[in-house]
């Protein structure tokens, strides 16, 4: 006698494998970002600051957040020491990637090299799109390329923003083919089905998170690193005309605040990076739906235990990244 799956039976199925799937790939993009985190920090700014003869005085990392390094020394270096120490941590990042890489693809397939294979992506993307954000509006990173580059800026961060959103394409569509094999579903439509509603889960949790940390967490620093250059300019020229106007008298918030709006109308926000950043998450949802609409072949569930130690592994990322944070501010008497 056949006996075929009942319809609770299969619906048992999807929602576990949902389920198992978004604390698989919450917990991956938890460990490579927290990894990630402190590769770029310490490894990429402070080893580059250390090299250039300078030596770190603060430091900031968020449990699921960014982060970020202050310098001492760094007023006696050159624009070429700036921007080497500046761009450290993308270099790095992207040497991290390369060699993640490779070592998933020495690897046999399953869940330990689909995570490596996501992680190499992961970081590689993630990269491209810092830079793009720091050419296209002066943030983070980038504002030293952003200044140096002059009018040139908006030329490179397309150049490396259609880049970048190739590579997404290609990331999504490999990781999406391995991501659609990893459940029970034996059809193209629920495979489908399970990964996107998996992402989502995963997604929209690692984003709730930070916006909860960043909330609980404000930092005046951490947001003037990654504010725009117009943001900075307006604040630079306010400053100034602050100075000249307290040498007549007092100043008034009326006064300031008709100056600041004075300075803000002659530096239009004109914002390019959320566009560019626009074009990459396009680029990789395209790269995804293509790869879970033509996905085949038998599928390979993800284990139970795949899932946990990858949770097990996320809680080590975070609470690594904690101890290195505390452990900075102890040292650094801040």
């Amino acid at each position: 006698m056949i006996c075929h799956p009942s319809p609770m039976s299969a619906r048992t199925d999807t929602a576990v494998d949902v389920a198992r799937l978004a604390a698989w790939a919450l917990a991956v993009s938890l460990v490579v970002t927290r990894l990630g985190l402190l590769a770029h920090e310490l490894i990429g700014h402070g080893g580059a600051a250390l090299a250039v003869g300078g030596h770190v005085v603060d430091l900031r990392l968020y449990a699921v957040g960014g982060g970020w390094i202050e310098y001492g020394g760094w007023a006696a270096w050159s624009s070429a020491a700036v921007g080497v120490v500046s761009l450290a941590g993308i270099a790095v990042e992207l040497a991290v990637a390369a060699m993640l890489g490779a070592s998933a693809r020495r690897r046999r397939a399953g869940p330990g090299a689909t995570a490596l294979a996501g992680a190499a992506w992961g970081l590689a993307v993630h990269a491209g799109v810092y830079l793009v954000v720091g050419l296209a509006d002066g943030v983070g990173d980038g504002a030293w390329a952003y200044r140096r580059l002059g009018g040139l800026h908006v030329a490179a961060a397309v150049a490396i923003a259609v880049a970048t959103a190739a590579a997404a394409a290609v990331a999504a569509g490999r990781l999406g083919r391995q991501l659609a094999a990893m459940t029970r579903a034996t059809t193209r439509g629920r495979r489908a089905a399970v990964v996107a509603a998996a992402l989502a889960l995963a997604g929209g949790a690692h984003a709730g998170l930070v916006v909860a940390e960043l909330a609980l967490r404000r930092d005046a620093t951490y947001a003037a690193v990654m504010a725009p250059e117009r943001t900075r300019a307006i604040e630079r020229e306010l400053a100034a005309w602050r100075a000249r106007a307290a040498q007549a008298g007092p100043v008034t918030p009326a006064a300031e605040g008709a100056a600041r709006r004075a300075i803000a109308r002659a530096h239009p926000d004109r914002r390019l990076g959320p566009a560019l950043v626009g074009l990459v998450v396009v680029a990789g949802l395209a790269g995804l739906g293509r790869a879970l609409t033509s996905a085949g072949g038998p599928p390979r569930p993800l284990p139970r235990g795949a899932a946990l130690g990858a949770v097990a592994a996320a809680a080590a990322a975070i609470s690594l990244v904690i101890v290195i944070d505390v452990v900075g501010r102890a040292l650094t008497g801040s």
